[in-house]
């Protein structure tokens, strides 16, 4: 089928839902018929979003999504949303119709999304819906590998929804806030804060019952107030409220999307607490903001120091912060507790947002929290923990440190968190709704990522909630793995070389085994660009064998008298690209963190990543939201005439024209504008 309208409204949906926009702000992707057809409107889309999808769904079939599924297969790349936002756009519109049809019982879901699809009653049936689960849990896992750039992720784990709702809780916890509750929500939160003198955030149902008992209740929306005396989902929402306290910044204002914001960190050094700010992405040297506190960029870091604010105590951190400059909010979460671990950039310890099982904390806790951090650390830490209560300077009044804290069991945590909730809940370990392979030692990743050496084979993660029930090659694990939420060793299990497939969950994943790296042929030809007098030409082409050439991912000279230089390009550009002082220009590809990466005793920033100049200079061009910077690469004067071959180097320079003061860059503007487009 064509899949022209299906992509148009891919598109937009991750526009308004999933695009930079919402950097730092929960995401609730609410669909309902009215806000379809205000999309439609603004996009100009020619066919509806029920039509688009219903063209790629097969009623009659065994698998009715397969073809969307073959679709967003043959669309996946490293940047964009899955393409599934269209179909999980109306398994949303489905969810807001549950209540509020007089023909179907409220709470038959499928008989809903049915009827949306197919305009018949019965034919979607659940024995048909795992599909769509996987797709929501593919795009978390997505939405999630961004951290808060593509926006804070609402869609809970499987190990939060209800036993009946397994497969449909995805989109109802969806359908539970539309835009206006989530407006009101901030205020609500101060209230209820106000009148609870226990830790903050609150559970979620403690929160449910006090959005039915507010007395500006009435202006929630009619769904979200249904949805709430609703017994069937009224868990979901329970647990969506939850989240969102967990990221309340303790402000009544709603922050817009659109609006960058910055994590205002809790530092602990040479016995001290202090603030630091972190940004998502690169950002200004320097930010003037509310109350005459100000942020200078340390280094060439994501982290900022924090000038002319209060140093935490008790009240600060238990409110939470929103502090507002010129193009910034910068705001930290309402919080009874701090979690702290080593950050080896700055050599000191910061506040962190999650427990991560393995690791090392130390946590500070206000006296209302105390009791519930205890039960955790009782029944999920291992041994080793020290305790020290009102003994220490640098503490608040009240507060109790507990150091050397570290988590070898993740299940047996995160069943310890959700058995105490309070708040302990904001920092239970993050969701992960995928199976995947981890580590590993690669042979020839040129060639292929999952190709590895006989005995270094990769391990094994499960989702959370998988029972651990697999297939390798074929058989059945007997006994299960044990899915305790930790990575599992295949290189135990002595396979021989070649190709191997593992099954769990629905899911599926494969790779492959040898004893070495393959030989390759020799090609006939290469295309790079020819090498004469020690110098590469300015275009590539096509050379027999054995011909110096320059390839590769090296910019200018090639061979051993060329020396190279690295610069640094900023991660999170829409496009970079690399402008020489002699008329060429390359588009640079961002490389992705290998998988040991995380491995590393002392885990480096990926806040950045290198670029090899060998034998040429010139200018580091990107594009953030619209606007081009530009940076210099150890640029030198202009050596070349402008002749017409020079447009593209031209094109690239002219863009950015505005990227950069430097005297030396407008000369190459200026030279740029003489060449003409």
């Amino acid at each position: 089928m064509d899949f022209a309208a299906y992509g148009a409204w891919q598109e937009a949906l991750e526009e308004v839902f999933f695009s930079p926009e919402w950097d730092g702000h929960p995401v609730v992707m609410y669909v309902d018929d009215a806000e379809v057809a205000s999309l439609q409107k603004r996009f100009a889309l020619d066919v509806s979003l029920v039509d688009a999808v219903s063209r790629g769904v097969d009623p009659g079939a065994s698998h009715p999504y397969a073809a969307i599924e073959k679709y967003e297969e043959s669309k996946r790349s490293a940047d964009g949303a899955p393409a599934v936002l269209p179909l999980l756009a109306c398994s949303v519109i489905a969810a807001t119709r549950m209540a509020n049809d007089g023909q179907r019982r409220a709470n038959n879901y499928h008989d809903h999304l049915s009827q949306l699809l197919t305009g018949r009653d019965g034919v979607l049936t659940s024995a048909k819906y795992l599909p769509i689960a996987w797709m929501w849990q593919r795009l978390a896992s997505w939405q999630l590998q961004w951290g808060a750039y593509r926006g804070l992720c609402t869609i809970p784990s499987p190990e939060d929804l209800p036993q009946h709702q397994a497969r449909i809780g995805y989109a109802l916890s969806q359908a539970v806030l539309r835009g206006t509750d989530r407006m009101l929500l901030p205020k609500f939160f101060h209230v209820m804060s106000q009148r609870n003198s226990t830790a903050w955030p609150l559970p979620g149902a403690v929160l449910v019952r006090g959005a039915k008992l507010w007395d500006q209740g009435d202006k929630f929306s009619t769904g979200f107030r249904r949805a709430i005396d609703d017994p069937e989902i009224c868990p979901i929402a329970e647990r969506l409220l939850g989240n969102l306290a967990n990221v309340w910044d303790g402000s009544e204002e709603y922050v817009q999307p659109g609006t960058p914001r910055a994590e205002l960190l809790v530092r602990f050094e040479n016995r001290r607490l202090g603030w630091l700010a972190r940004l998502p992405r690169p950002g200004e040297r320097e930010y003037q903001l509310s109350g005459g506190a100000q942020l200078q960029q340390l280094g060439d870091t994501s982290y900022y120091s924090v000038g002319g604010l209060k140093l935490p105590e008790d009240r600060s951190l238990r409110a939470g912060f929103q502090l507002v400059g010129e193009g910034i909010v910068v705001s930290r979460p309402a919080s009874s507790l701090v979690v702290f671990r080593q950050d080896d950039s700055l050599d000191c310890r910061t506040s962190v947002d999650r427990f991560v099982p393995g690791e090392e904390h130390m946590i500070i806790s206000a006296p209302e929290a105390a009791a519930d951090v205890e039960a955790v650390l009782d029944r999920a830490a291992s041994p080793g923990r020290r305790k020290e209560a009102g003994r220490l300077s640098w503490m608040p009044e009240g507060w109790t440190l507990y150091h050397g804290v570290v988590f070898d069991d993740p299940v047996t945590l995160k069943q310890a968190i959700r058995s105490v909730q309070g708040a302990v809940l904001a920092v239970q370990p993050a969701p992960q709704f995928k199976m995947y392979l981890q580590g590993g030692l690669r042979i020839a990743p040129d060639l292929d990522q999952r190709l590895y050496l006989v005995g270094g084979e990769p391990n094994l993660v499960l989702p959370d909630g998988a029972s651990g029930k697999a297939k390798l090659d074929g058989q059945a694990q007997d006994p299960p793995f044990k899915a305790r939420g930790v990575p599992i060793p295949l290189w135990v299990r002595e396979m021989p070389e070649g190709k191997h497939r593992i099954e769990a969950e629905e899911s599926v994943v494969e790779f492959t085994t040898a004893e070495d790296a393959p030989s390759l042929a020799t090609p006939d030809t290469v295309v790079g660009f020819p090498l004469a007098g020690g110098k590469g030409a300015a275009y590539p082409a096509a050379q027999r064998a054995g011909a110096p050439v320059v390839t590769g991912a090296h910019f200018g000279e090639a061979g051993t008298g060329a020396a190279p230089r690295v610069v640094l390009c900023r991660r999170g550009a829409e496009t970079t690209i690399f402008v020489s002082s002699d008329g060429r220009a390359w588009e640079v590809a961002v490389p992705d963190s290998p998988s040991w990466w995380s491995r590393l005793p002392a885990k480096p920033s990926d806040y950045r990543f290198e670029v090899e100049l060998r034998g040429t200079d010139g200018w580091i061009l990107q594009k953030r939201r619209g606007k081009w910077t530009a940076e210099a690469a150890h640029p030198s004067e202009l050596s070349f005439h402008p002749t017409a071959r020079h447009k593209p180097w031209a094109r690239a320079v002219l863009d950015a024209a505005d990227g950069c003061a430097d005297p030396l860059w407008h000369s190459y503007v200026s030279l740029a504008q003489e060449v003409g487009l």
